[in-house]
C-alpha cells in the first residue's frame, strides 16, 4: 500500500466518503431521523482507499463473496485475510487506516457517533481511558443480527419520497445504536468496565411518565433520546430497565400501543385505513398492514369486516 496524507472522514456525507469508497452507498438513512446511527449499504469495485480516519465508530458487515482485504492500521497493526458472508470488521475514530480488497464486494456499515460511548460508558468507565480496540476481522452474531435488521428496516422505506414510510424506524435505531455502543465496550475496549447491575425495573411513577408520553405521541416519530430524556435517565439504563418493568423494548411497546389505538379507531369507523395508519403514527396503510397482521393475525380489513 501506497502512504498518503490522513483523510478525516465523515462517513455520514456523500461527498465526505467518496473521498475514500468510489461508489455512493445503494442504501443510506441519510434521508432518515435516525440521531446517533446512521447506515450504509455498499456494493464497491476493488479497490484500494487512501488513509483515512473515521469521525465516527465504524462496523462493517461483510455481505458477498469471499474478498482478500488488507488493512494496515497507524500504530504498525496489518492483517491480510480472506473476508467470507458475516465477518465484521470495526474500526474506531481517532485511528487511521488504509485498506485494499481484489474483488467487488458487498458489505454494510453502520456509524456510531462517538457522544453514544460517552453516555453508555459515564457510569462504568473512567471516559479518559475509555478506548475502543480495532477489530480487523471477527465473527460477532449480536453486531450481525443487529445490522440486518436495521438493513431490512432500512429497505422498506426504498421509494417513499415523502419518508413517511421511515416513521417508527427511529426508536428501533436508537435503541440498537445505545446496545451496540454498551456492546462494543463491554466486548472490545481496552480497559474492561463494570457497568452498574440495574434491576427491579423503573420506579413506578417514572414508568407511568413513559407510558403517558408514548400515547401522547403515538402520531410522532417518538426517539428513545426522548423517552429517556423525560424520566431523567440515559438511552441504555432507560431501555434496560423499561424491558424489566413491562416485558417489552420501549420499539416492541410502541408497536403495540400503535396497534391497540389502530383498533379502536378502526371500531369507530369514522376515518379510513390509510388515515387510521397515520393517526396511529404508522408511515403507510400497508406499513400498518404488515404489524396488524403480525399482532393480530389479520389484516386491518378483516378485522372490520368481523
Amino acid at each position: 500500500m501506497s502512504k498518503t496524507r490522513t483523510l478525516a472522514i465523515d462517513f455520514t456525507q456523500e461527498d465526505s466518503l467518496l473521498r475514500v469508497y468510489p461508489r455512493i452507498p445503494l442504501l443510506s438513512s441519510k434521508n432518515l431521523s435516525w440521531q446517533g446511527i446512521h447506515l450504509g449499504y455498499y456494493c464497491q469495485p476493488p479497490h484500494e482507499t487512501p488513509q483515512y480516519e473515521p469521525r465516527q465508530y465504524l462496523i462493517s458487515i461483510h455481505l458477498s463473496q469471499p474478498v482478500t482485504m488488507q488493512q494496515c492500521w497507524q500504530d504498525g497493526l496489518s492483517t491480510k485475510e480472506s473476508q467470507r458472508y458475516g465477518d465484521i470488521s470495526i474500526y474506531p475514530t481517532a485511528r487511521s487506516l488504509q485498506e485494499a480488497w481484489d474483488v467487488e464486494c458487498e458489505f454494510l456499515e453502520i456509524y456510531l457517533k462517538p457522544t453514544l460511548f460517552l453516555q453508555a460508558a459515564y457510569e462504568s468507565i473512567d471516559l479518559e481511558r475509555l478506548e475502543i480496540l480495532p477489530q480487523p476481522n471477527i465473527r460477532d452474531p449480536l453486531i450481525q443480527q443487529i445490522g440486518l435488521s436495521l438493513k431490512a428496516k432500512l429497505e422498506s422505506t426504498v421509494g417513499d419520497r415523502s419518508g413517511m414510510n421511515g416513521m417508527g424506524s427511529r426508536l428501533l435505531a436508537e435503541s440498537a445504536s445505545a446496545l451496540l455502543a454498551v456492546h462494543l465496550i463491554e466486548q472490545y475496549s481496552a480497559q474492561k468496565p463494570v457497568f452498574r447491575d440495574y434491576t427491579g425495573g423503573l420506579p413506578k411513577h417514572k414508568l407511568q411518565v413513559a407510558i403517558d408520553y408514548i400515547q401522547a405521541h403515538l402520531s410522532e416519530d417518538i426517539s428513545l433520546e426522548a423517552l429517556a430524556h423525560v424520566v431523567g435517565m440515559s438511552m441504555h439504563h432507560f431501555a434496560r430497565l423499561f424491558k424489566q418493568s413491562s416485558g417489552y423494548s420501549p420499539y416492541q411497546y410502541v408497536i403495540q400501543c400503535r396497534i391497540e389505538r389502530a383498533k379502536m379507531l378502526l371500531l369507530q369507523r369514522q376515518l379510513s385505513i390509510a388515515e387510521v395508519a397515520f393517526a396511529v403514527g404508522f408511515g403507510s396503510q400497508s406499513h400498518l398492514t404488515q404489524y396488524f397482521k403480525r399482532f393480530v393475525g389479520i389484516t386491518p380489513k378483516q378485522f372490520l369486516n368481523q
